[in-house]
């Protein structure tokens, strides 16, 4: 079983065992369509069923059926919550989560290797590509600098070279 991380808990809200959390995903609407969180405790994945889901001031406020209080809520803290990779959403076929491209090789296009995708920053303009390498590369993700991404083969093809200013 794949498991993929979608946020964190940021901290418990109230007595009844709500928590605060930071979805990592700008679609906000995904959160809601998930019926099984999971959050891995000790060395064992620990099932969560969502009682309640609300969104309120950039924020999620999550209630788990049968945690019904703080103290059985405080060891979930930092702690990030995850999901089973088939129970993502569907993607467009020019659509990509983040964990697929990260540890992807970055090319250009004489195929020399620019570095590994170290992360993702996302703005409201475009995301952007972290690149480690002998030095860090920001590439926006649009289409003048991406000219292919292949999951199978585990690289990305840039053109250009006006990011490595």
């Amino acid at each position: 079983m794949k498991c993929v991380s979608i946020g964190r808990v940021i901290s418990t809200h109230g007595l009844k065992g709500e928590v605060k959390f930071w979805y990592y995903n700008e679609e906000r609407e995904g959160l809601y369509s998930y019926s099984t969180f999971l959050v891995r405790q000790r060395d064992e994945w620990i099932e969560l069923k969502p009682e309640r889901i609300r969104f309120q001031k950039d924020f999620f406020y999550i209630k788990f059926l049968g945690y019904d209080g703080l103290e059985k809520v405080n060891s979930f803290i930092n702690r990030e919550l995850f999901v089973r990779e088939e129970d993502l959403p569907g993607l467009e076929s020019d659509e990509y989560y983040d964990y697929q491209l990260i540890g992807l090789d970055v090319v250009n296009k004489v195929g020399e290797l620019l570095g590994k995708v170290d992360s993702i920053i996302h703005t409201k303009a475009n995301d952007v590509i972290v690149v480690k390498g002998e030095r860090e590369i920001l590439i926006p993700m649009i289409d003048i600098f991406i000219s292919s991404v292949d999951i199978e083969h585990s690289v990305i093809k840039v053109e250009g070279d006006d990011f490595l200013a």
